[in-house]
């Protein structure tokens, strides 16, 4: 396939897979629609990769591949999928872990700007790149080749496609989601709603700390905040946890987790409370109400660099109202999924929150996404969920 050309002002010394802007060369003429298949080469004419190109973004170009006998086809996707199905077999228990993980993160499986998640025998497909819209046919033909019995569906990122400036209303109509199904995660039943739920509906990423959580929890009194559909809760319930209390803001959340609850005949154990997490800190420090475990996992805070000053000082907050809920000798959790904060930075407001507080954090583990979510190494800030184990001393 013959490809526009697009020239970089420099020679490439990076492997990092995106361009930006100010290192491409002026593009003669107009109609370069968002998403287009380029050809990228460097100063000196040498071929530098196959990429998607967007004509006002500061990320011009979202490179797929460097090697110039690769071509972007049918085949390309399916090769890509297969790489990245074939590192989950091998990484994960199955079916032990469940039936739900991720297929495809972005460009840690040379697929920039595209998030694909295995809800049980939902393949949700997740664009956040103009580029997919161009090549969704391939992608979808790849995927049913190498996934016959799921069914594929897309649901675009709002935000994403606003920044784009495209819609993939018509595909979404096309391969819609089904309003909801049912998932297993280490013995424990979820229902994923797709109309109402965040990012893709569930948040795969945690599932190891929310085992460590599980194994944490047996006999102690258990206080989740920013609990979602109760993923935490559930597992520390699971875990052997004696009460448990899911604390979040979010009324349609917590119908969500009401309904998992009852998937799991845990209503009885597990107390839904529709509240702010400061008021919920706030009056159980006012009640000398102390718990054995808490945890905290906000939603991301920062969408970009711009908002992470902002972000920082809300995570201080946020920390030092829930430490004041921990009883001495307890265990605490906390996280952050904000990508565009730095994680030292995140750890100094723990750190810096714990002093505020008067206590003391003994950190005994540092947690991530699973295994499912891998990070490359030309793109470090592919690693965006952070999560601190501690324990605290009065």
């Amino acid at each position: 396939m013959l490809l526009p050309v697009v020239r970089l002002k420099t020679r490439r010394n990076s492997r990092h897979p995106w361009i930006f802007r100010k290192m491409i060369r002026p593009l003669p003429g107009a109609g370069w629609e968002p998403g287009l298949l380029v050809e990228v080469r460097d100063r000196g004419g040498g071929f530098v990769g196959r990429a998607f190109y967007h004509p006002e973004n500061t990320i011009a170009l979202r490179l797929l591949t460097e090697n110039p006998a690769e071509e972007i086809n049918r085949d390309f996707f399916a090769r890509r999928l297969s790489r990245a199905r074939d590192l989950r077999r091998l990484l994960l228990a199955f079916p032990a872990v469940g039936d739900s993980w991720r297929l495809a993160n972005a460009e840690a499986d040379g697929l920039p700007g595209l998030v694909i998640d295995k809800f049980a025998g939902v393949l949700l497909i997740q664009p956040h790149a103009a580029g997919w819209a161009q090549v969704l046919d391939w992608l979808i033909e790849a995927l049913r080749g190498l996934f016959p019995d799921c069914r594929p569906a897309v649901r675009a990122d709002p935000g994403a496609m606003a920044r784009e400036g495209i819609s993939l209303a018509g595909r979404e109509r096309e391969y819609p989601p089904p309003e909801r199904v049912e998932i297993v995660e280490h013995g424990i039943k979820y229902r994923v709603d797709f109309a109402t739920g965040h990012k893709t509906g569930f948040f795969l990423d945690q599932r190891d700390n929310r085992a460590r959580a599980a194994a944490l929890a047996r006999g102690r009194d258990v206080l989740d905040l920013c609990a979602y559909t109760g993923g935490f809760a559930l597992s520390a319930w699971k875990g052997g946890a004696r009460k448990v209390e899911a604390v979040d803001l979010d009324e349609t959340a917590l119908a969500t987790a009401a309904a998992n609850l009852e998937l799991n005949r845990a209503e009885n154990r597990i107390g839904l409370t529709r509240a702010d997490a400061f008021e919920v800190c706030r009056r159980h420090k006012a009640a000398g109400r102390r718990h054995d475990l808490v945890i905290l996992d906000p939603p991301k805070l920062a969408s970009g660099p711009a908002e992470a000053a902002k972000a920082l000082e809300t995570y201080h907050d946020l920390n030092l109202a829930a430490l004041g809920t921990v009883a001495p000798g307890g265990i605490f959790i906390t996280c952050s999924c904000s990508g565009a904060v730095p994680e030292e930075s995140w750890r100094r407001q723990v750190r810096r929150a714990a002093a505020d507080s008067g206590l003391g954090l003994v950190f005994f583990h540092s947690g991530g996404p699973g295994a499912d979510h891998p990070v490359a190494s030309d793109f470090p800030q592919g690693r965006y969920l952070k999560a601190l184990f501690a324990r605290v001393d009065a």
